[in-house]
């Protein structure tokens, strides 16, 4: 847990609820019977992939049960994913949530309803460039795609988003259209950049925290480095890089102000590194127990596996404690 956390009184959700709480030395295997929530719980901030959603990318039914009742109450749902808006087509009628979400690593905030994105954090044109010049330096051969947002005329909304592929680089699904290709520093000069996406070679052999820790190493005075790989993995160590200070926490914590909420009000729930940044931010957070062990690290309570439906517990016991 980490040092900033304070304790509250533990206020329990009867029922369906299996969490184990973190302290020095125990087990993170969720244990029975219930889930733990701060008091005064007005937010609910959630991660998509390998968190709220089955390994297949689908809402289970427990899940989509839980939704549906805590959209009964006043508490606000806000989904924060590293998935950019091309990628979230469907999530509103899988989920019923309408609202707002926040994508790409927290560069952007959009409605779930119309997709309009309200709000853009992108990297500098300048940032951008030093990021492709200092890795090249550390990681010859490495190749880079961007993900963008184009400007509407009135500059007061953006909502065209497109995945554009800097020389070599190659995609890890492919998409109905082929994404447009050119040398990055002609993708990044274009502006309107949301996030910086970098591949080493095939054989460079590095896992995906291995290559986090020298790019963060390398890059932190600059832009915000993460990754969303299962520990280990060696095989697609794709690293994402955001405007310095952009995050899901900070992001999260703008859409919280706005509706006058804190920390304290506010819980989260995720499975990777780059949930993080906003499993600390929340006073009190959350990890499903599938999660990457440095998120497990900093979560203060750990939920069941996405594959039993956990979130569903922990959006269960919420709308029972504002009911």
């Amino acid at each position: 847990m980490s040092e900033h956390r304070k304790p509250y009184p533990e206020i329990h959700a009867a029922g369906s609820g299996r969490v184990g709480r973190l302290t020095g030395g125990e087990s993170m295997a969720p244990v029975p019977p219930d889930v733990t929530l701060p008091p005064d719980v007005r937010m609910v901030a959630t991660d998509l992939d390998g968190t709220l959603l089955l390994p297949d990318g689908t809402v289970g039914p427990r899940t989509r049960a839980a939704l549906d009742r805590l959209r009964e109450t006043d508490v606000d749902l806000v989904i924060v994913t590293g998935r950019p808006p091309r990628w979230l087509e469907g999530v509103a009628e899988m989920t019923g949530h309408r609202g707002i979400g926040i994508a790409a690593n927290g560069a952007l905030v959009l409605s779930l309803d119309d997709d309009r994105i309200s709000d853009l954090f992108e990297v500098p044109v300048d940032v951008g460039l030093e990021i492709v010049h200092r890795v090249r330096s550390l990681v010859p051969g490495a190749t880079f795609a961007v993900e963008r947002a184009i400007r509407r005329p009135d500059h007061h909304s953006t909502d065209v988003t497109e995945f554009a592929l800097g020389l070599g680089y190659v995609p890890r699904w492919e998409g109905v259209t082929k994404p447009r290709e050119l040398p990055i520093e002609e993708l990044l000069r274009e502006g309107g950049t949301s996030k910086l996406l970098m591949r080493p070679p095939v054989d460079f052999g590095m896992s995906a925290d291995a290559m986090f820790d020298i790019a963060h190493s390398a890059l932190a005075d600059i832009c915000e480095v993460t990754h969303s790989a299962p520990s280990g993995v060696i095989d697609d160590p794709l690293m994402e890089m955001s405007a310095f200070g952009v995050s899901k926490a900070s992001t999260l914590a703008h859409v919280a102000r706005s509706h006058g909420l804190g920390p304290d009000q506010v819980v989260a729930v995720g499975d990777a590194p780059n949930d993080i940044p906003m499993l600390e931010w929340a006073t009190t957070s959350y990890a499903v127990a599938n999660a990457h062990p440095r998120a497990l690290a900093v979560a203060t309570y750990v939920l069941p596996a996405n594959t039993d439906e956990g979130v569903a517990d922990l959006l269960n016991a919420v709308a029972e404690s504002r009911g």
